[in-house]
Formats: structure tokens, sequence, C-alpha cells
């Protein structure tokens, strides 16, 4: 006689799981709850919640939508998954394809970007912090945490209208995050001084005086900091020429940084992508295009708007030219012992699949 197959249990309220939903095992009644959080697109009201709230059955799981919706991403429900299927409802009959029915991607854009700098706010504590002046330790600490801060809250929103498999969209984040933080900071540095680098969380870089941000007060050697200085002031005013003086000059504001932030992330042409991909990325781009120029149209009332829209453009060039920069700094601290002061890029991202 064969035994009965073992049950599985909702990895959220610990009920019966009758299937693996949005890429983990629930019940149907978690997996309609997670459906409809996602696609209302609305942050969820936290009240009187520590974020520990009990959901171990059908009554305590109804309590907090809060730590509800926390666990459906915990054990590894993704909200892409949900969205890639009303994509699909939303399609028209025909091949083509549109996956920002009714708002604007811009305005979509917008509110990602949004939750970005107010996760950012928060973490970083910008109300209250004083900016100061940094050195290589507290510029690799920072970058480490608002790598994953724009994972989870930017880049996630292009993985979810990007019609295509995970392991794609997990691919073109591989390769977005690197040019995107290197066209952030140049976006977030535009109206101040060349010689100071400006970080998320309020502080910088002086680019003038690299030789005390190298420096390691637990170091009685300074030379260190020299050396290191020495082969790595170069690159530093290498991409203050090539990218942060041309975004200087051309001034983007907001939705144009957008703008080239969304053509970053749809990049097509990228080794071991899929041809469906491709695909995709490219009719994204022609979308993106289509709404830049529509955007420029409406700003630019007197002059051809088609020149702000090679002067873009050209900004996305020049990402493209510092991420070369990152290419050889890598290359440096691989064949040079930069006693750990490598690029925090270089750390927080496997660079050889850039490559």
């Amino acid at each position: 006689m064969e035994s009965p197959p073992s049950l599985q249990i909702c990895g959220v309220c610990g009920e019966t799981a009758d299937a693996v939903h949005f890429g983990a095992h629930s019940c149907r009644a978690c997996a309609a709850f997670f459906r409809r959080k996602v696609a209302a697109g609305k942050p969820i009201q936290v009240s009187r919640c520590a974020g520990n709230c009990r959901l171990e059955n059908q009554l305590l799981r109804r309590l907090c939508a809060s730590c509800r919706y926390d666990k459906c991403i915990k054990i590894g429900m993704k909200t892409s998954a949900v969205l890639s299927r009303i994509i699909v409802k939303s399609e028209p009959s025909s091949s083509e394809f549109s996956p920002w029915m009714g708002e604007s991607l811009l305005d979509q854009m917008k509110a990602a970007y949004e939750r970005l700098e107010n996760a950012r706010s928060e973490v970083f504590n910008l109300e209250t912090r004083v900016p100061k002046i940094a050195n290589y330790k507290e510029l690799n600490e920072m970058c480490n945490i608002d790598v994953s801060l724009i994972k989870q809250h930017y880049s996630l929103f292009f993985q979810s209208i990007t019609p295509t498999d995970d392991d794609q969209r997990g691919f073109l984040e591989n390769h977005f995050i690197v040019p995107y933080v290197l066209l952030d900071g140049a976006f977030r540095s535009q109206d101040g001084d060349l010689d100071f680098f400006l970080m998320p969380n309020g502080d910088y870089v002086d680019i003038r005086n690299l030789d005390n941000f190298y420096q390691n007060p637990e170091e009685k050697d300074d030379s260190i900091a020299e050396s290191v200085t020495v082969l790595m002031k170069p690159y530093w005013i290498l991409n203050q020429r090539v990218l942060r003086k041309n975004v200087k000059e051309v001034k983007l504001d907001l939705s144009e940084y957008l703008f080239v932030s969304a053509l970053i992330f749809w990049d097509f042409g990228i080794p071991n992508q899929s041809d469906k991909c491709i695909k995709v990325c490219k009719k994204m781009r022609s979308r993106i295009f289509e709404e830049l120029a529509d955007y420029e149209k409406s700003i630019i009332k007197t002059d051809d708007h088609s020149l702000r829209v090679g002067e873009i453009v050209i900004v996305l060039q020049a990402v493209q030219k510092a991420l070369g920069i990152i290419h050889e700094c890598n290359d440096i601290s691989m064949v040079c012992n930069l006693y750990g002061r490598e690029c925090p890029l270089i750390k927080s991202i496997e660079l050889n699949e850039f490559k």
C-alpha cells in the first residue's frame, strides 16, 4: 500500500499549501493576499507593529498585513511573478506589448525613485545627519548599503515590468547596478564643485585631498595612503572629466536622469543575453525615447527639442566610458596591493560579469 504524499506547509501562515505560488509554497489565501498587495502598488500602512507579528493560523494572518507581506517576500515570493502575469493579461491581442498601461513610464519611475530616496533618508538619517568629509572605509560601508537599497527599491521596479524570465531579469540587474551608481553620483554632485563628490548619505569626498581619504588611523605607515593615492588619483580625475563634468554641463533634471537610468537597465547586446530579452530591451528603449522626445517637446517650446535629446544620449555614452574606468581600476587592484582601498563597486559587484 502506497503511503500518502507528505503535505506541504504554507511558508507564511503554516496552513496546508496547495502549490507553489509566485515562487514559494503557500496556501491559496496567502497567494491571493500577495497578489492583491503587489497589484495595488501602494505601500502597506503599518500601525502598532514591531515587525514580528504572529501569523501561524487563519485568524492571526489577517491581523497584520505588513508582517504577512514581509513573510511572503522572505519565503521567496516574487513581485515580478505577479506583475508579469498582470502585464500578460493587459497585453493586446497583437504581438506588440505595452508594459506600462495607463500610467506613463516616467510617472512610474518617479514613484520608484521616490521610494528609493525615502529609504535612503530613513537608513542614513538624512533629516538629522550633519554632512562631513568621508574616508575610504566610510565610502565602502555606505556603498554596500546603498547598492542593497537600489536593488530593493529601484532595480526591482524595472525588473517587475520587464516581460522576460527571472534569470534574464536578474541578469539585467547585475549589469545595471554599477553604471547606475556612477550616473547617480554624477547627478547628485552636478550642482556643486567638481572637486567634491557627494554621497547618498550626505557626506562627501574631497578629491583635492585624497591622501586623507585613503588614510587609515590604525596604520602607522602613512606611505601606504600616499602610494594608493598616486595609483588611484588619475582615475578620480578621469571620472571627473569624463562623466561628472559632462553631467554638470548638461544639467539633467530629474526626469531626464530617470530616462537615462532606464536606458542603462534595458541595455542589449550583452554576453549571455537571450534573444527574447534583447527583443524586449529594444522595445523598451524605443518606448523610452518616445517618452523622452515627448517630454522635451513639452519643456522646450521654441528651440529644437532633438538637440536636447542628443545631449541626453551623450550622457549615456559618458556613463559607459566611466564604466570602462572602473574596469581599469579593477585591473589595477589585481596587479597592485591597494590594502583594501579598492573601488567599493568592485567589492559590491562581481565586475567580471560585465565583461
